[in-house]
């Protein structure tokens, strides 16, 4: 209503001007900026495409993105002649949008002739977001260039003029010789959660940018600029207030088996839903290229709608957060680093003077997989997804050899085998270290030109020092050459990300019923689409329609091997080691499931079966049945069944559910790095020359220059060769 939306700016304007002190310009009516950001731009397409960020009320974030004119060189008119295209991703204050436009113009475009706003892209319909979008369109100079406001579907963005939905791409405006379509584009991923219609704007260069460290795809390689609103944010996402309700009991699964009923849409899990989603989508899988840990993270620049990043870190960190910070010792030692080094980080930022703080954000997807407690939960439902078919297939599934056979062919339904191919992870780390940002405009004293290279540099590195000093004590006693010491320091910040402590099931046993549980949860959650709130919301916004028996929900395997893959649960390389078995597995999985549904459609003439291109989604009670031979749709919690006919199963799988919750724990204590010192050790003394050398199992062809011997001679040199070794301790 008028009054609450009245009420809750009045609020926002108040903190404002008391968090962030005086406004610097005097004669200005805006209020004062939370955030230092004019002379800060992103640059998304050479000298041609920029985004800046535009801070508003008390912690909000708006985006510019502006479209300047091809160079003057190439046109007959002079490119001062021409305007800026600028388009706006959320105005929740009119008037501090207006003074930083001419800000931004003043500071970074004064040679051209004028700004022209086209469009306005509201995330959602709250009003901290949308609030300015009145003022806008009563201000002669904007409103005579402007021509849209876009807004979801199913919300009621005020003076929205657009409606748009699910995967619709817009068209972006165009003044003569100055076409934006020709650079990027922008499509709208609806995820329906903080608000039954927000929208996350995808932006995409289709100019794309040279990358020294990325091999065959470094003409083919696109960055996703994400715009996502109060949906996500850096280090958490938003409150999911439209999403279905969620009790306490909901959320317990400690007294939950493979027959309870979930609701996907509520509360936390829509959260995830809309994080997998944004995971799968934002780029294409062409785009996706390879980091310095050998997971697939995508290229995604994350533009959140407020600055939060030092409250929600600040939130995992307390020891009080029992529901976050109660189990860090199960996390993998890199995730906890890079999540303090972040924080640290961020409490710098905020802490500067008022009116002089700098923002924490755009950030990263590849940093938020670490930092972000719904992509730590997503990857950990993804485990528990491999482990469920894993497990089928080695206790309940017969005629493995025959099955898995039919497989390894064409038939294999992989996504991510497409994959452009880079260089070895050494390789890719020390070029990726001396590339630099010399693709990028250079920055001056006033424009801070910052690309996707700078967002993707980590301030801190966290290594273990025993490995340090061993490198270090080889370079002193000249026992290590230059080129192996490089590839040791770049693999130094990996050994983080292995786990210190290994363990496996005790044999013949299966998970235990919450583990069982949570298999088919991570199946939901990642391998079917967020839908709307209710059917009509679905048709509006062109998204799948909610579920009353969760045993109807689709589930797609394309999704579900796509954001494991993502995760960083599959290998890039998949044909090495054999280690594609999972992906065989579930394609082994689908295929029984296909099967059965056949089976039912031949007893039953009302059953329709789909075709061919339905052959990718299976309702989850299809895969509960085949995983665990569980009754599909359970009439109630008293009337259960182990198969839907009532019929005794041939696996008698009760009777091995209850032999659960075992686990055998491997720790070497001697290789551990956070036990070894403990012991005092003595590896390292006893072992001179073979560690403190540091010998791999192949010569280097460059060592071979370095001890001015026949390079062509390195095949046929052993690496413990006594020439080569002594060669080595010479230099």
């Amino acid at each position: 209503m008028s009054i609450a939306r009245w009420g809750h700016l009045m609020i926002l304007k108040m903190g404002a001007k008391g968090r962030n002190g005086v406004q610097l310009d005097e004669n200005s009516k805006a209020l004062p900026m939370h955030s230092r950001a004019i002379e800060q731009r992103t640059e998304v397409v050479k000298g041609r495409v920029y985004i800046h960020p535009m801070p508003q009320l008390l912690d909000n974030i708006g985006y510019l993105i502006v479209c300047l004119p091809p160079s003057s060189s190439r046109l007959k008119q002079s490119s001062s002649s021409l305007s800026i295209l600028a388009i706006l991703v959320d105005c929740g204050d009119a008037v501090s949008v207006k003074d930083q436009l001419e800000l931004i113009r003043d500071v970074h475009y004064s040679k051209y002739k004028s700004m022209d706003l086209k469009l306005v892209l509201s995330t959602h319909k709250h009003h901290d977001h949308t609030a300015g979008n009145r003022g806008l369109t009563q201000d002669d100079t904007i409103s005579s260039t402007l021509t849209d406001i876009v807004g979801g579907a199913v919300e009621k963005v005020p003076y929205c003029t657009k409606l748009v939905t699910d995967g619709e791409i817009l068209t972006l405006p165009k003044d003569g010789a100055n076409d934006m379509n020709e650079l990027v584009e922008i499509e709208c991923i609806a995820l329906p959660s903080h608000t039954r219609g927000s929208i996350t704007y995808v932006l995409r260069n289709k100019v794309h940018t040279d990358m020294s460290f990325h091999m065959n795809s470094a003409s083919n390689m696109s960055i996703s600029h994400l715009f996502t609103g109060d949906t996500m944010f850096s280090g958490g996402g938003g409150v999911p207030f439209e999403s279905d309700f969620e009790t306490n009991k909901d959320k317990s699964v400690d007294d939950k088996t493979v027959m309870s009923r979930f609701k996907p849409t509520g509360a936390s899990l829509s959260i995830e839903r809309c994080f997998a989603e944004l995971l799968r989508r934002a780029v294409t899988e062409d785009d996706a290229i390879k980091s310095n840990d050998g997971l697939a993270i995508p290229q995604m620049v994350v533009y959140p709608g407020h600055e939060y990043t030092i409250e929600l870190l600040q939130r995992q960190m307390q020891p009080s957060n029992l529901a976050v910070n109660s189990q860090w010792n199960k996390h993998l030692p890199g995730v906890f680093f890079e999540l303090a080094s972040q924080y640290f980080i961020a409490g710098h930022r905020r802490d500067l003077p008022k009116s002089t703080r700098l923002l924490t954000v755009p950030s990263t997807m590849k940093k938020e997989l670490k930092i972000n407690p719904y992509f730590r939960s997503l990857r950990k439902r993804g485990q528990l997804v491999i482990t469920a078919v894993t497990v089928w297939y080695k206790y309940l599934h017969d005629e493995k050899k025959s099955q898995m056979s039919k497989f390894t062919g064409s038939r294999v339904d992989m996504e991510y085998l497409s994959m452009p191919k880079t260089f070895s992870k050494d390789e890719a780390m020390i070029q990726q270290s001396q590339s630099g940002n010399s693709e990028k405009t250079p920055s001056s004293e006033n424009t801070w030109n910052v690309n996707q290279d700078d967002f993707r540099k980590s301030i801190f590195t966290t290594v273990y020092t025993e490995d340090l000093d061993a490198i270090v004590d080889g370079l002193r006693n000249g026992r290590l050459i230059p080129s192996v010491a490089a590839k040791k320091l770049a693999r130094l910040s990996k050994k983080l990300d292995e786990p210190v402590v290994h363990r496996r099931p005790i044999p013949n046993t299966l998970p235990s019923e919450k583990k069982m549980y949570m298999g088919v949860l991570g199946l939901a959650v990642l391998g079917s689409s967020p839908c709307g709130l209710c059917a009509s919301d679905s048709k509006t916004m062109n998204l799948p329609s909610p579920v009353v028996n969760t045993d109807h929900l689709l589930i797609s395997k394309r999704k579900l091997i796509s954001s494991l893959y993502r995760l960083g649960l599959l290998p890039s390389d998949p044909k090495s080691n054999g280690i594609d078995e999972v992906v065989l597995i579930i394609n082994l999985l689908w295929d029984e499931a296909r099967s059965q549904k056949e089976d039912n459609a031949s007893e039953s003439a009302d059953f329709e079966v789909g075709g061919k291109e339905e052959d990718d989604l299976i309702e989850l009670g299809e895969l509960k049945l085949i995983l665990y031979a569980v009754a599909y749709r359970q009439p109630s919690w008293f009337k259960r069944y182990c198969m839907p006919c009532g019929s005794t199963p041939t696996t008698v799988l009760t009777s091995k559910m209850k032999r659960s919750g075992g686990e055998l724990v491997k720790h070497d204590v001697s290789q551990c790095q956070l036990c070894s010192s403990v012991l005092g050790c003595p590896k390292h003394d006893n072992d001179e020359d073979d560690d403190d050398l540091s010998m791999d199992d192949s010569v280097d062809v460059d060592d071979f220059d370095a001890f001015g011997l026949d390079p062509q001679a390195a095949n046929q040199v052993s690496p413990r060769d006594s020439t080569y070794v002594k060669s080595r301790r010479e230099i």
